[in-house]
């Protein structure tokens, strides 16, 4: 199932002598899909020996940048080499399950502009942040073929200067995945659909699910599932049993599955959910 949304394209690429290392690599890696997850966003493949994080919203890929360059400054080096990244990022269309699309090349393009230790965005998605998180962006002027003449901003790291955004509070923020799509609800998209019409934030293809089937909505600080289907909604919780719910309410605790129309055992598309904070 092809879904077109917009989201974030992030794409982290080692350096040079990190690329030459394997266990500098895996460290990379395993660095940048922890903070990735932690911030709302997901890894989604490699690229070129780039890695590609997608997100719900700039604000989240920007605080994941800002994260991945503070850790990479601060680790020691791994089998004899000091770990260097950088990074780029892009808003737009993006069609779940496709690797080619407009977002994603630019995305692409921008990492290649980006040197160790930089984050590069377009000024277009820089003007998307928040204020507090557009106050670390700094126009750059383009090479001769930077991403198409496309105006760049770098976003400098607030982690490694050990301060908070003046105005920015930490976001909370609920990450779904079903298969190659992701959602996520926060306070800057405060309900979120899931169910069979092509409209809804999470699209699920089984005959069990209903047009609109189940909404998440935040609301005083949780995150609460309301049922408006015909079949219910399963949610799993760690190793406790399994919830049915039928045109009832559940706060959601920090992880668990959510199933549409039938309960997880005969569910082909589990839709699993983390709590996050973005800071």
């Amino acid at each position: 199932m092809q879904v077109n949304r917009t989201a974030t394209v992030l794409f982290a690429e080692p350096s040079s002598e990190t690329k030459r290392n394997e266990a500098s690599r895996k460290a990379l890696a395993q660095l940048v899909a922890s903070i990735a997850e932690s911030t709302g966003g997901r890894v989604v493949k490699t690229i070129g020996g780039k890695l590609m994080v997608v997100f719900a919203s700039a604000d989240a890929a920007a605080s994941a940048a800002s994260k991945m360059q503070a850790k990479m400054d601060a680790l020691p080096p791994v089998g004899g080499v000091k770990i260097g990244v950088h990074i780029g990022f892009h808003s737009g269309p993006v069609v779940t399950g496709a690797v080619t699309n407009d977002t994603v090349k630019l995305a692409l393009r921008l990492v290649e502009q980006a040197q160790d230790g930089q984050t590069v965005t377009s000024q277009q998605t820089a003007a998307q942040l928040n204020p507090a998180f557009r106050n670390f962006s700094t126009p750059l002027r383009s090479s001769r073929d930077a991403a198409e003449q496309i105006p760049l901003c770098e976003i400098a790291s607030w982690h490694q200067r050990g301060i908070r955004p003046d105005g920015w509070t930490a976001m909370a923020v609920l990450r779904l995945t079903c298969g190659d799509q992701l959602a996520v609800c926060s306070r800057e998209k405060m309900a979120i659909v899931l169910g069979r019409d092509d409209d809804c934030d999470l699209v699920i293809a089984g005959k069990a699910a209903s047009r609109k089937h189940c909404s998440i909505e935040y609301r005083g600080g949780e995150f609460v599932l309301k049922d408006h289907s015909s079949n219910g909604t399963y949610v799993t919780v760690a190793q406790d049993a399994e919830v049915a719910l039928h045109n009832e309410r559940l706060s959601l605790p920090e992880h668990g599955v959510i199933s549409i129309g039938e309960p997880r055992e005969r569910s082909s598309e589990p839709i699993e959910f983390w709590y996050a904070l973005v800071t």
